[in-house]
């Protein structure tokens, strides 16, 4: 299986989650790359057979609009069939973003497995239980 990270994050809280599951991949001996979003174009993951996708709640409960929204746009094509993860952390509000972008990627094609969404800084219980269900995707 070709895992792909691909973060925004403002904060630096959305990227310790990001830093969680890459750890969790390679322990597992698999290789993977974490990419900022602005280090990376659709192009260059859009092979990856599971996509783990990364951004803060933003203004308006909404994905980062400038940098990862056309990162985002460009990747959409490229989910039908494959499996994805949404992860990201929030300040504010009820997840609103993280609900909108599950549908988005679900109507354009792609098996959301899982959902994170963290509340200001990550725990260490709350990254040791996204590094528990990331294991799991590879024992399916």
């Amino acid at each position: 299986m070709k895992p792909s990270i691909v973060y925004w994050t403002g904060s630096g809280n959305t990227q310790i989650i990001a830093e969680a599951i890459q750890e969790a991949i390679e322990d597992l001996g698999m290789q993977c790359e974490s990419n900022y979003v602005s280090d990376v174009t659709a192009d260059d993951v859009k092979d990856s057979d599971l996509f783990f996708l990364g951004c803060p709640s933003m203004s308006g409960e909404a994905v980062e609009e400038y940098e990862f929204r056309p990162f985002l746009d460009d990747l959409l094509p490229y989910v039908d069939g494959k499996k994805v993860v949404l992860f990201g952390s929030y300040d504010w509000g009820d997840g609103e973003w993280m609900v909108s972008w599950n549908q988005e990627m679900i109507d354009s094609g792609a098996e959301v497995l899982d959902r994170y969404q963290i509340q200001w800084e990550p725990t260490d219980e709350q990254l040791a239980n996204v590094k528990e269900i990331v294991t799991s995707y590879f024992k399916m």
